[in-house]
This record gives structure tokens, C-alpha cells and sequence, in this order.
């Protein structure tokens, strides 16, 4: 039996926890707060997966080691602790296995990949991202879902496949890390603009213009970080966008909707986002490599400098008038 390690027992590494053990893997699920372990191991519910039940085989733990102990590791905690985690996981042992990141977003006080991140931290592990068009409940729910695996070893990507397939989840591998990475990390700031043109009722219109101008905003950042055009238009890029930039249950689509309505960020830090965080950290990364991104740059100014929606709407739409398929913005 493979022993599947997750650290993370938030919605999405819960739902991947039964989906892998019904696959018959062992699974062990991390997370630090004692208090919320008791509660699932208790109740073998969370309200964040529509009170789903858990399986009493899936275990959870507040003991790092005894995750580290699995054959394979999977990290489903938020992105912006990846570095602090995986600094901590490395002073407890030194491990080669592979690791599946299945968290998305770019880290804000370096500005790096989380591949980046984990080939500093631990240089042993083989990084896997996982990433694509799926919502933790449709998983947990046993929905049909497709995702993209990509890593720089083919045999890694075959054995990780194995280990997540079933009837319903299905990976395809692709080798570019970069881009796969950046079409999951840039599709959150991409949800909160569609998710800001909802709150403002501007129209299905605004809301198909701001994804298609969106996709190119992703795709010149994404080829000047080194990724693959195509990679832009499969499951990570294009899927991953439409689904979460058209659907409020995406959280970063929600908080989009809430700045629309009420024409400005009023949410405390509980409830801030990855696309939050990911803006701040594209916005530097494009300053630095003059990359322009309109859309990305309204979100930031709304985000972060307190910017009107009106305005940055205004702005946007009064910009020169250009051709459509030319690279420059």
C-alpha cells in the first residue's frame, strides 16, 4: 500500500486525501492547529467540502515527521507559507521523494516560483506541479476533473500519475514547469478582475473581454519567464482560467465580486487571497522585466493603492487603440 503524505488539511488536501484513498493509498494529512485536528478526527466532516464525510482510514496529524515518513508528499497549504515550510521540513530530515505542489501562486517576498522555492529548500525531492481546472468539492464529490502534472522527469510524472488516476481524476503531463506555474498562479488576479466587472453588473460582455485580454496579459508574462506558448492554452492555462474567472465559487472570483459591489477592498486579512498576494508579486516581476499588463495593473492599483473601480475601468478602456494580435500591450 503507497503511503501518500499531504501537508495541508485545508479543502483542497482533504479532498485530494479521499480521492487518493480511495485509490487505496495509506494517507496522512498535516496541518498545525491542534484544535481543528481534534475537530475532524472527532467529526470526520468540514463544513468546507459541504460536510462530506472523511473516511476513518484517512488520518490527520500535527507531527511533520510522521508525514515525511510517506512515499510521496503532497503540499496543499497556502502558498505564501511554502518557503517556511519547506525550511522547516528540510531541518527535520533530508528526504527524496517527490513532491506534488498543489497549491498555486507566486511567492511574494522573493517574487520566485514555488519550484524555485523547493529546489533551494530541498534539493533532494523531485517538484511535481499539480494544477488545472478543479474545485475541491466537485473532487471530494467524485465529479469527473482533468489536471496537468508537470515536472522535469518523465518517470516522476508517470509514477505520480499512477498513484492520483482514477474514474475521476484524470492528470496529463507536461514538462513546462514554468508555465504551468505561472497559467495557475495569473488566472487567481485574472478572477478578481472578472470577479470585479460581476460586482458591477458590467455585462457578460465585460466579463468574456477581461478573460481573452486576460489570457494575453498571461501569455506575455509567461513567455518572457521562459514558459511555452501552448502550455497556456491546455488544462493549466485556458481551463484553469475559465472556471475559476466565470464562477463565484472560486474564492478569488468572490473577493473580485465583493471589491465590484462595494467599489473597494474592505476585507480583513482572514480573508485575503492568493490572487491577492500573486498581483503584488507579477506587478513587481513586470516593473522589473517591463512587461506590460494592463488588467494586472488596475487590479494592483484597486488592491494595493486604494485605486477606484471606476477609474482603472476608465483608464482601461480609454487606452490607445492597437491591433489585436500584436505582442506589445
Amino acid at each position: 500500500m503507497k503511503k501518500v503524505g499531504i501537508i495541508g488539511a485545508g479543502a483542497w488536501g482533504i479532498a485530494l486525501g479521499i480521492s487518493l484513498e480511495k485509490n487505496g493509498c495509506a494517507v496522512c494529512l498535516w496541518h498545525y492547529d491542534k484544535q481543528k485536528l481534534e475537530r475532524l478526527n472527532f467529526e470526520r466532516t468540514t463544513s468546507k467540502l459541504n460536510n462530506i464525510t472523511i473516511s476513518e482510514k484517512i488520518k490527520f496529524t500535527d507531527s511533520l515527521e510522521e508525514v515525511l515518513s510517506s512515499d510521496t508528499l503532497i503540499y496543499a497549504s497556502p502558498t505564501q507559507q511554502f518557503d517556511t515550510i519547506t525550511r522547516k521540513v528540510h531541518s527535520i530530515k533530508s528526504i527524496n521523494k517527490p513532491l506534488v505542489i498543489a497549491c498555486k501562486g507566486i511567492d511574494i517576498t522573493s517574487n520566485k516560483l514555488l519550484t524555485e522555492i523547493s529546489n533551494e529548500n530541498l534539493p533532494d525531492c523531485v517538484p511535481v506541479i499539480l494544477s488545472g481546472p478543479g474545485f475541491a468539492i466537485d473532487l471530494a464529490n467524485g465529479h469527473p476533473i482533468a489536471v496537468t502534472l508537470a515536472s522535469n522527469s518523465p518517470s516522476t510524472l508517470e509514477n505520480v500519475g499512477q498513484l492520483l488516476a482514477n474514474n475521476n481524476f484524470r492528470p496529463y503531463f507536461n514538462d513546462d514547469v514554468i508555465g504551468v506555474q505561472i497559467g495557475g498562479a495569473l488566472k487567481n488576479v485574472i478572477a478578481i478582475a472578472t470577479g470585479i466587472a460581476m460586482g458591477k453588473k458590467l455585462g457578460d460582455g465585460a466579463v468574456a473581454s477581461l478573460i481573452t485580454r486576460g489570457m494575453n496579459e498571461i501569455i506575455s508574462f509567461g513567455m518572457i519567464m521562459g514558459a511555452k506558448k501552448e502550455t497556456f492554452f491546455g488544462l493549466s492555462g485556458l481551463g484553469d482560467l475559465v472556471l475559476t474567472a466565470t464562477n463565484l465559487k472560486s474564492r478569488n472570483t468572490k473577493l473580485g465580486n465583493q471589491i465590484g459591489i462595494s467599489d473597494g477592498l474592505n476585507n480583513s486579512s482572514n480573508d485575503l487571497t492568493e490572487g491577492f498576494y500573486t498581483t503584488n508579486a507579477v506587478y513587481n516581476i513586470s516593473k522589473k522585466k517591463k512587461i506590460k499588463l494592463p488588467i494586472i495593473d488596475a487590479v494592483y492599483n484597486i488592491l494595493y493603492n486604494n485605486g477606484s473601480v471606476d477609474n482603472e475601468i476608465g483608464l482601461l478602456m480609454n487606452r490607445p487603440l492597437r491591433d489585436e494580435n500584436t505582442s506589445r500591450d
